[in-house]
């Protein structure tokens, strides 16, 4: 019985459903994106709006290819069924980031402040988020795969079973997090901030497991 519900609890990640295919999708401007208008099944391609404030993006069954927004302060951020490939975000000030079945792809993501975001299964795949701050937000069935989360803020985050896969975590802040069923086994943690009640229910591999004891209070022979 509490296999099953566990089952029920954690389901593998949704990807984007309905994303048309490129040549369907319709081209967006740079005005219509600054003008906080919606896209819908539409294609943001090769713009720097890097410094600029936004009203509000809110985009879906879209794509967004080499679009930057670094440095961006936007004030409502909403996102889904969209693909997100090599764009820049660094330093971006994302107010208001709900995100449900989105990816991010090859996407520079450091010093990114989404803080108290809304994320449901969200892939982000070969990404640089060194300094990213996500604390208090809700990251609940997503994952990380083959990224840099260096000394990113996850504090009070609701990590609730995501996956850390071939991510680097080094010194990175989950205090006060909620890590149950998250997996961190493809994670390097070294250095990490996080208490002994923040691990109850993670996944860990055995070699984190020792690393971990310390703050466990245990003492390994």
């Amino acid at each position: 019985m509490a296999a099953n519900r566990r089952k029920k609890e954690f389901l593998p990640r949704r990807s984007p459903e309905g994303l048309p295919n490129l040549a369907d999708l319709a081209p967006a401007t740079d005005g219509i994106v600054l003008a906080g208008q919606p896209l819908e099944e539409s294609r943001a391609q090769d713009m720097d709006l890097s410094g600029r404030k936004i009203p509000s993006l809110v985009a879906w069954n879209s794509l967004f290819d080499r679009v930057s927004l670094a440095r961006c302060e936007i004030s409502s951020f909403r996102l889904r069924d969209v693909r997100l490939v090599k764009c820049d975000l660094s330093n971006a000030v994302l107010r208001g980031f709900e995100a449900n079945r989105i990816e991010l792809i090859e996407c520079r993501l450091i010093g990114m402040r989404a803080i108290e975001c809304r994320w449901q299964d969200v892939l982000v795949e070969n990404c640089d988020m060194r300094y990213a701050q996500l604390n208090g937000g809700q990251v609940r069935g997503c994952e990380f795969r083959a990224c840099h989360l260096e000394e990113s803020d996850l504090r009070g985050s609701d990590l609730e079973g995501t996956i850390f896969a071939d991510v680097i975590l080094h010194r990175a802040d989950l205090s006060r997090a909620k890590l149950r069923g998250t997996d961190l086994c493809g994670a390097e943690i070294e250095g990490i901030n996080v208490r002994a009640e923040d691990l109850r229910g993670a996944i860990v591999s055995a070699p984190q497991a020792v690393d971990l004891a310390g703050l466990l209070g245990l003492i390994i022979k």
